[in-house]
């Protein structure tokens, strides 16, 4: 028969022990990426910038939420036309798509793609992290972590680093999650902060995304996606 006293403490090495996992666990569940799904936020979603009405977008799919979409088949000068009043009054209603064929190259996805980027998060010196995605589409879109520093005589935020993920195995209908890491610090130790890029180029067509994150990780866990992301490429 077990006295009070070992019971009190096997409950105290059993709470000293959860209370030791409790950082890891923090740690594995957190998302530095705000609003990550994009669901904060009414008109548009809070954290990234706003999506231009005609080549992306922020929209509703059941049983996920709000999403990213992304539309590469728009006539080019059109697109870039509408960027610039976009940016000068972003409450502008955007014009009508003008029609042009799905395998020209006269589209915005066919020179300069579509982007969308988050708010820019801190980075801790020497940490790895993992990005994952959700995707599906028309083709392989890049995520982009873009890395920056601060100009020493400037004092402004330049880009000093990216790389970025590229899902091996996309579906035009199927999402599907993806994910690498990485370590902006490990060669360019003067990075302090990053956001990610929501990149889609061609083939001309739709793209979307959705549950982007960022997340800190263990050395372990960084060489096994290393490792995996070997075996892909």
């Amino acid at each position: 028969m077990k006295t009070h006293s070992t019971f009190h403490f096997q409950l105290f090495t059993i709470f000293s022990m959860l209370y030791a996992l409790c950082p890891m666990l923090m740690l594995a569940e957190e998302n530095l990426i705000k609003n990550g799904s994009f669901d904060e936020g009414t008109e548009y979603a809070l954290h990234w910038e706003r999506a231009d009405g005609l080549t992306s977008f922020f929209e509703m799919e059941e049983g996920r939420g709000r999403i990213v979409k992304m539309d590469t088949q728009v006539e080019r000068q059109q697109a870039l036309e509408w960027n610039r009043k976009f940016k000068d009054d972003p409450t502008l209603k955007p014009p009508q798509k003008k029609p042009i064929s799905k395998k020209s190259y006269g589209t915005i996805g066919g020179v300069e793609g579509v982007m969308l980027d988050s708010a820019l998060i801190d980075v801790k010196p020497d940490q790895d992290y993992k990005l994952t995605v959700d995707f599906k589409g028309e083709g392989k879109p890049f995520v982009w972590i873009k890395g920056f520093l601060m100009h020493p005589r400037r004092k402004v935020l330049v880009d000093a680093y990216q790389t970025r993920l590229e899902p091996h195995s996309p579906s035009p209908t199927e999402w599907r999650t993806f994910s690498i890491g990485f370590n902006p610090t490990a060669k360019s130790p003067r990075i302090t902060k990053m956001k990610v890029r929501l990149y889609s180029y061609w083939p001309n067509g739709l793209y979307y995304f959705d549950n982007v994150k960022v997340e800190e990780i263990t050395k372990e866990e960084m060489s096994a996606l290393v490792d995996k992301r070997t075996e892909v490429h």
